[in-house]
């Protein structure tokens, strides 16, 4: 890990610009579940800054429950799956129950349709400086991104981080069982260019409504954004259907 790329966030405090960057590298994928930190002397070198704003980025972190910190072992990155514990098991078995059966992708996409408005609605009465910063970043990635594969992580990490903006862990860990269950579906309904600029174009509505602290906004953008997901997989759905020998 070349932590002395980190990018820099100029319009936040040094402990903030840090936890969003170490935040963002959670979201991408670089850094993995079980992965283990620097300690906060080597972070503080590597990076430039003080052990204190160090330790203040990385106590954001774990109350945000994407690491854990413990004397002797260090700091290790969490999967989503241990976030929550007993009551990530319950969601889980939730989501598999929902899943079954031959209208899975519909059955999954009417649920977002149900919670994500209302998690767009909380995260945008709770955001904060930071939190808008590591959005703004992940939208403006997205509309310069033409990689498929590149751009279909970039928007599981957006819908992700909106419901980790709630600072509510359930909400987070049951939008990360949704996006396990639709990843496939969601590269389906990005494979052209007109789509994912579409889709560029919803999740920078939903972001200009969450950063302005707009709840009503939010919740209408995500719901409109969804119900356009869920009309693209079913006619995707529908053409393969048709198509099948």
């Amino acid at each position: 890990m070349e932590w002395s790329s980190l990018r820099r966030s100029p319009s936040l405090s040094v402990p903030d610009r840090l936890s969003v960057d170490i935040e963002r590298l959670i979201l991408d994928g670089q850094l993995k579940p079980g992965d283990r930190l620097p300690t906060e002397r080597e972070l503080g070198d590597l990076l430039g800054v003080s052990r204190v704003s160090v330790r203040q980025a990385l106590h954001e972190l774990e109350a945000r429950g994407l690491i854990d910190r413990r004397p002797g072992r260090g700091t290790i990155v969490l999967a989503p799956a241990d976030r929550s514990g007993e009551a990530g098991d319950a969601l889980s078995a939730l989501m598999i129950a929902a899943s079954s059966g031959t209208s899975e992708i519909a059955r999954i996409m009417e649920l977002r349709a149900v919670i994500e408005p209302p998690i767009a609605g909380l995260a945008a009465a709770r955001v904060t400086a930071r939190d808008t910063e590591q959005l703004r970043a992940l939208v403006e990635e997205m509309e310069q991104e033409t990689n498929l594969s590149r751009y279909a992580e970039l928007d599981r990490s957006f819908h992700h981080a909106i419901s980790v903006y709630t600072h509510n862990p359930l909400l987070a860990q049951l939008t990360e069982l949704i996006a396990e269950q639709i990843a496939p579906s969601r590269r389906k309904s990005l494979q052209t260019p007109a789509r994912r600029a579409t889709s560029s174009a919803a999740h920078r509505r939903i972001f200009e409504a969450i950063a302005a602290h707009d709840q009503a906004a939010a919740e209408r953008e995500a719901r409109l954004h969804v119900e356009g997901v869920l009309h693209e997989a079913l006619r995707a759905s529908s053409v393969e259907t048709e198509t099948a020998p």
